[in-house]
Formats: structure tokens, sequence, C-alpha cells
């Protein structure tokens, strides 16, 4: 994923709603969601090349999604993909913290991330840049390819924009999955300045990202309500932007 917004255990219904893009190079094969073949209780995203995930949750009520860190270096082959982290928490039983824990002290085996945990024991999040681990608390929240609720433009307004829908008498997933495809960009002076060059920093400034090599690969909504019911809807886009699929998916947890 490159943002996530959430609001946690703050709403009357829901005791989280979460939206998230997952942006990547075209080239670069996954399969949309659906429930992992060997892995039955878990469900959402594959990458292709190396097996891990982005954003997937199992069926008793566990949820990892996984951010990159822009700061070189950009890219090492020695390292481990960072979807594996993914996996790797939803394929055991251990709690969140406690896993995190055990991540921090393997040191640097993969390149820089973002990790957010969901257990019984709350909603977690772990830096590897800042070596940072911390229970997240209630309330509105965003993370970026920066450490937790960095203000980046498109974070701050996505946040805002959010929150803004999360009044209203009833969620609107319409509405919540627009924002996610808005492509505003800031000024330039607004800018994070991470390392890519100006013309990067500008494409990757808009919430929804599009261009013929890199951009949004899918938008998705997740919430967990009060019953712990988890509604999962995933869209999928082309890479001129166009909705390619639309994957909707329930799950009561055990």
């Amino acid at each position: 994923m490159c943002l996530i917004l959430f609001a946690y255990d703050s709403l009357d219904q829901y005791k989280l709603v979460l939206l998230a893009n997952r942006d990547e190079y075209h080239q670069r094969k996954s399969k949309q969601a659906n429930f992992w073949p060997g892995h039955p209780t878990i469900f959402g995203g594959i990458d292709c090349v190396a097996g891990g995930s982005w954003l997937s949750v199992d069926t008793s009520g566990r949820l990892a999604a996984i951010t990159n860190v822009r700061k070189p270096p950009f890219s090492d082959s020695n390292k481990q993909s960072r979807g594996e982290l993914v996996k790797s928490f939803l394929s055991n039983q251990q709690l969140a913290e406690d896993y995190l824990k055990e991540l921090k002290q393997k040191g640097a085996g993969y390149s820089l991330f973002n990790l957010l945990l969901l257990d019984s024991t709350g909603l977690w999040h772990y830096s590897s840049d800042t070596h940072h681990i911390q229970e997240i608390t209630q309330g509105m929240h965003g993370l970026s390819n920066a450490t937790l609720d960095t203000p980046w433009p498109k974070l701050t307004n996505g946040c805002s924009l959010m929150s803004q829908s999360l009044q209203q008498n009833a969620l609107n997933p319409s509405e919540l999955l627009s924002i996610m495809q808005s492509q505003l960009r800031p000024a330039d002076d607004e800018l994070p300045t991470t390392g890519v060059g100006i013309e990067f920093e500008r494409l990757l400034s808009s919430i929804f990202i599009e261009s013929r090599d890199y951009g949004t690969r899918c938008s998705t909504l997740l919430t967990i309500d009060r019953n712990n019911v988890l509604d999962f809807r995933e869209l999928s886009y082309s890479p001129s932007g166009q909705i390619t699929s639309d994957v909707l998916q329930e799950i009561k947890f055990r």
C-alpha cells in the first residue's frame, strides 16, 4: 500500500473503517483479493512475484497492511520482499506486539517499511525507519510512505475528506472510495522531499496515481462493525485508471 486512511474505535457502529490505495508498477503481476490457496482462513490480494501481500485479513479478525518508506536507498536486491511480513503474521497466531518485537530484533532483512497490524489486543504500528512500536489510539489516522500521521498533503487531505464523510448518519461506500480516486496535486512548495526528484514527487503527490508505467493498482474499503462482521471491497484499475474488477466479501469472525 502507499496510502492508508483509517478511523479506529471512534464510531458507534464500526470498530474500524479503513481506506487504502496500492501503488505499484503495472508490470508486476498480482492476484485480486480472494481467499488464499493453501491458506483458506486468509483473504486479500497476492503479489505473484514474491508471494506476499500488501493488505490482507483472516477469518478470526486479524489484519496486516504494509507501506514502503520513501527514503534512500530505495531498493536492494539482497532484501526480502516486504509483502512477506503480511503473510508471515497472518499465517501464525502470534500476538501483534510480540510479532513486532521479534521483527525489530531481527534487524534489516527488509527495505524500509511501515507495518500495520490488528488483532484482539488492538491496532499496532511499527516503522523500520524509526524502530518504534506503538499501539494506535482511537481516532482518525493516516499512513503513507513516511511514519504514522506524517502530514503529507495527500494524507491530510484524505483524512479530512474521510472524516467529513463519516460524519453522515450512514456510511457511504461510493463516497469513501471516490476519495481514493482523487488526482488533485498540491503545489510544489507543499511536496515532501524524499530524494526521487521533483517530477516523480509530483506524480506521487496525488491520492490516486495514474501513469503508463506506475500507478494506483487497487483501492480497498474495509469495515469491521461492532458485531464482528468485516466487509472488504476492492476496486482494481487498468493503467489508464479504469475500473477492471470490483470484489466484495463479507467475513463473520469466528
